[in-house]
């Protein structure tokens, strides 16, 4: 593995989220946001291009139903549209003077009338779960739970329909904490008890019986459609991406890589940076020879690019 400097992103914010997008034409898009309304978006052929925000809000996540619909979430419950000429306001940020904040960190679509976004309410007790749906028409408030008021804040969110949606975060219950996941099934939130001793911080879905975790000590966990079980713990990643069942990244300040059967740690066969933090990692095209490149995003603003060749299990 050789890893590339693809293109610097910006050195003078700090970055939280990239996704890609694809044209009919077949060309592919990369968005990027951060702190102080930053919004840019990188063409297949490299270029960077600012774009205007209307806002100057922290920006935690993008997502993307088609080339003309776009979505990103941000600090105080802010969201903002794209309609393929530009970014507008959805949702204006809150009033956050009572409770002391209002984030919204993920942003889910499914189909363009069928969105999700989630993070947490910031108050002197602590941070509740902060979940809103969008119809198509309006994003309205959701209950997660009626178990009176569920302390916990969301870290990621995975949505595979409109009945098949996990989140998960972490919870705090008499100066304890904890991890919180929930499942909704198209007409409810459910939680999930069995996994409270997983505090997870990244999910990635590959389909509804193939769902990968990872906690923020890196204990990686796989759902089969039945179960979650253990996929090992590694050292220094706490963010996953998986592309196939046999092709799965794990991320921090190291790389890992799921070839079906065991971990590998690449980065130490590559020469990734010892001072690097992922934030980000997707893969948003194929190569010329048809290996699929990876995209990593760091907290500098640094987007970093490599090709790992598959190997095939029969």
């Amino acid at each position: 593995m050789r890893l590339s400097l693809h293109v610097s992103a910006s050195s003078l914010v700090h970055l939280n989220a990239m996704t890609s997008v694809s044209a009919s034409d077949g060309t592919t898009s990369v968005w990027t946001v951060g702190d102080d309304g930053f919004i840019a978006y990188t063409s297949q052929d490299g270029y960077i291009t600012r774009i205007d925000s209307p806002v100057r809000e922290q920006l935690y996540d993008v997502d993307f139903v088609s080339p003309d619909n776009g979505w990103i979430v941000g600090a105080n419950a802010l969201i903002l549209h794209w309609n393929g000429t530009a970014w507008q306001v959805s949702q204006p940020p809150y009033d956050s003077r009572w409770p002391y904040s209002y984030d919204l960190y993920n942003v889910a679509f499914t189909e363009a009338d069928d969105g999700w976004a989630a993070g947490c309410t910031g108050t002197e007790g602590g941070e509740q779960f902060l979940v809103y749906h969008w119809d198509g028409s309006i994003w309205s408030d959701v209950t997660v739970s009626e178990e009176g008021n569920l302390w916990a804040c969301v870290h990621d969110m995975v949505a595979l329909s409109s009945t098949d949606v996990w989140l998960v975060g972490t919870g705090w219950y008499d100066g304890n904490e904890y991890g919180v996941s929930a499942h909704w099934n198209g007409s409810e939130w459910q939680l999930n008890s069995e996994l409270r001793a997983y505090s997870m911080y990244s999910l990635s879905a590959l389909a509804s019986d193939n769902i990968w975790a990872i906690t923020r000590n890196g204990i990686v966990l796989h759902w089969n459609g039945v179960k979650w079980t253990e996929q090992g713990q590694l050292e220094s990643a706490n963010l996953i991406f998986a592309r196939d069942v046999d092709d799965v990244f794990a991320v921090g300040t190291r790389i890992w890589h799921w070839n079906g059967t065991v971990w590998n740690d690449i980065s130490s066969s590559g020469n990734f940076p010892a001072d690097v933090e992922i934030k980000t990692i997707l893969s948003p095209y194929n190569a010329e020879l048809g290996e699929p490149i990876v995209w990593m995003l760091d907290t500098s603003g640094q987007i970093y690019s490599f090709s790992l060749p598959r190997t095939r299990h029969n």
